[in-house]
């Protein structure tokens, strides 16, 4: 049920005649206030204001917006309902645009118009009746409602009398339907709803100052202008707050194609540019109003940030292969460079995923790099951790190294060195004697010398490569060295028997010291200790003839153990 319908049952016929829209009366030119002079003290009351105005031949016609929806009737009961009359209802006993004070449609209006900012001058020359006034500005009369317009009916156009009728627009709701706000001669202040299809649709909407989107605050861009950031801006603060906005953002500029959110991606081609955004407000009734935001700085390249570090993996022992794990970015970049440092020096061409640790690396750090890459970006590098010092390589043993030859003074020994991995080992002999090294005896052959006498030789192979840990090895030693000696017997005649000396000798040893052994024919055996390389003995009582003498010398740490016989004559 519309208020009108509310209020039919209670309504006098008074009141129904308050319900008319009420003539707009022209005031005379001999009782023109200044504009904004309280008429009330010039007419007196509203009588003698319709008794002047029928003087001028206004005569009052009653208007009915009988299609229409109130939707409040008089100054309390619409500011009760949140539907104020903007100030009028304590203004309205001055005169606007020389216009009549009090319940009046064009007086209502003017005063509106003046509040909106426009002067307390009337606009045009000439009769001031809703009628004329439409026809008196023309220029500024159009078919299209706004907020803030002047609703305009001719005369008996409509539900208007033959004063015509003003009213003010509150509200656009379609290109339909609107929300008016209005004032009545011989009526009251009201709030109704007026459609195209009612019937009571407007003659026309002047535009003396329609009520414009407002903006209070322009829009703001937020966010780090650098490649691979997110822009974020404001809509701006709009009055009315309802206004749907929209956005355009522009590079130096111009407009970014489809870049039409509240957020804007800085990719690499806005790189060095200014951003601005545009918003725009629109409101049905409402002109668009468009507000840019203040440029950014010139955008930046953007920052890789690493979510995880490269890793190596692998051994760091020469000749082996150590693998990168490039880690990851925030970013996926376009590509990424590698180079490897050794003690943070680049490793010449080491720029693969993998590095095989040569010999020059052993006990330094090694490290990798990894840049990434991408067009906007900066080039950023991060590191690997440093790695312990490389240990060096180890060196194979493929044939251990062998002698040869007799442990005999004035023989030869010689070694074969062996064989080894890596190629390019490098090998030196060193000559022992009891495992002590033999001065200058470093050949592959060593002559045995009579010094070597009751010791034991050795050869000593070292096996070296730079960045491989030195090898020494060492052959099984020989027997002992030792010198044959020979017996010689020197037999001198006794009266009664023989005297035997027994002599061993050797070239190598000055005196030949031990044990001496001696059987005459195979009998006992004595045992002769010699001193200075001799021993003897005496034969008696032998029967005449030849007898057998066997010596055994029984060896010492220098010379071997051996035997002869030789024979003696009894006479």
């Amino acid at each position: 049920m519309t208020l009108w319908n509310r209020l039919r049952t209670p309504v006098t016929s008074a009141l129904a005649a308050a319900l008319v829209i009420g003539v707009v009366v022209l005031v005379p030119s001999t009782a023109v206030a200044a504009p904004g002079q309280d008429k009330d003290r010039d007419r007196g009351t509203k009588a003698s204001a319709i008794a002047d105005a029928r003087k001028d031949g206004l005569t009052a016609s009653p208007v009915h917006f009988k299609k229409s929806s109130y939707l409040c009737y008089g100054y309390n009961a619409c500011s009760a309902a949140g539907m104020s009359s903007a100030g009028y209802a304590t203004a309205n006993k001055k005169m606007y645009w020389r216009m009549y004070a009090g319940h009046n449609c064009t007086n209502y209006v003017a005063y509106r118009m003046v509040q909106s900012g426009l002067p307390n001058t009337r606009p045009w020359t000439g009769a001031g009746n809703a009628t004329y006034w439409g026809t008196s500005v023309p220029k500024l009369t159009n078919t299209t409602p706004t907020v803030g317009a002047v609703a305009w009916w001719r005369a008996n156009q409509g539900p208007a009398g033959s004063a015509g009728h003003v009213a003010y627009v509150e509200k656009v709701v379609s290109a339909d339907e609107i929300i008016v706000s209005q004032d009545s001669w011989r009526g009251d202040f009201s709030w109704a709803t007026i459609t195209r299809a009612s019937g009571n649709w407007p003659s026309g909407f002047i535009h003396f100052n329609d009520a414009d989107l407002l903006n209070t605050a322009a829009p703001v861009v937020a966010g780090l202008p650098k490649v691979g950031a997110q822009l974020t801006a404001s809509s701006g603060a709009w009055t009315p707050t309802d206004a749907k906005v929209r956005y355009q953002w522009f590079a130096n500029g111009v407009a970014i194609p489809k870049a039409t959110k509240s957020t804007l991606a800085l990719t690499a081609d806005r790189l060095g540019q200014a951003v601005t955004v545009r918003t725009t407000a629109s409101k049905l009734g409402y002109v668009k109003k468009a507000v840019v935001s203040a440029a950014t700085a010139a955008i930046l390249p953007g920052q890789f940030t690493a979510t995880a570090l490269p890793v190596i993996s692998g051994t760091f022992k020469v000749e082996k292969k150590l693998t990168l794990a490039e880690g990851t970015w925030d970013v996926k970049p376009d590509g990424t460079a590698i180079q490897w440092y050794a003690d943070a020096q680049p490793i010449a061409g080491a720029t693969s995923h993998t590095l095989t640790l040569t010999p020059d690396l052993a006990g330094r750090v090694i490290s990798a790099g990894v840049t990434a890459q991408r067009a906007g970006w900066d080039a950023s590098t991060v590191s690997t951790a440093l790695s312990a010092p490389v240990t060096p390589g180890t060196i194979r043993v493929r044939t251990k190294p062998e002698l040869s030859g007799t442990a005999k003074p004035g023989k030869s020994l010689s070694v074969a060195t062996g064989a080894y991995k890596p190629a390019g080992t490098s090998v030196a002999v060193q000559w022992l004697r009891d495992g002590q090294p033999i001065a200058g005896a470093t050949a592959a052959t060593y002559r045995v010398t009579k010094e070597d006498l009751g010791t034991r030789v050795a050869a000593q192979v070292s096996i070296t490569k730079a960045g491989y840990t030195s090898v020494a090895l060492t052959t099984p030693k020989t027997v002992r060295v030792r010198t044959t000696p020979r017996i010689r017997f020197d037999r001198t005649t006794l009266r009664h028997g023989v005297k035997v000396v027994i002599e061993v000798r050797s070239p190598q040893v000055a005196q030949i010291e031990g044990t001496l052994l001696v059987r005459v024919d195979g009998g006992a055996v004595q045992k002769l200790t010699l001193k200075h390389g001799r021993a003897g003995l005496v034969l008696r009582g032998l029967p005449t003839g030849t007898h057998t003498v066997k010596a055994v010398y029984a060896g010492s740490p220098v010379a071997n153990r051996v035997a002869r016989e030789g024979n003696v004559r009894i006479r």
